[in-house]
């Protein structure tokens, strides 16, 4: 019983660990132990890999979007407008 608990100890402090990591993870930052880190938590954890996925697929979404807007982009169209009335 006391090993379970321990167990189950160690595994909310990764899991803690993780969630909070993911993003360093998705962008590389993080070195090889914390990487494997992540990895092994995410093998076990449904909710953790879930939340990975989501971020995976958010981020490929923002990729998709492509580049920002030139910020004078606005003012050029307003400018128009005004000009045409």
């Amino acid at each position: 019983m006391i090993r379970r608990l321990l167990e189950r100890r160690r595994f909310m402090r990764e899991h803690r660990w993780t969630h909070e990591h993911l993003s360093a993870y998705l962008d590389e930052d993080l070195d090889r132990e914390g990487r494997g880190r992540v990895e092994e938590h995410v093998g076990l954890c449904p909710q953790c890999r879930r939340v990975l996925a989501t971020l995976r697929r958010t981020l490929g979404a923002l990729r998709e979007l492509g580049a920002p807007r030139p910020p004078d982009l606005e003012d050029g169209i307003v400018k128009r407008l005004r000009d045409q009335g």
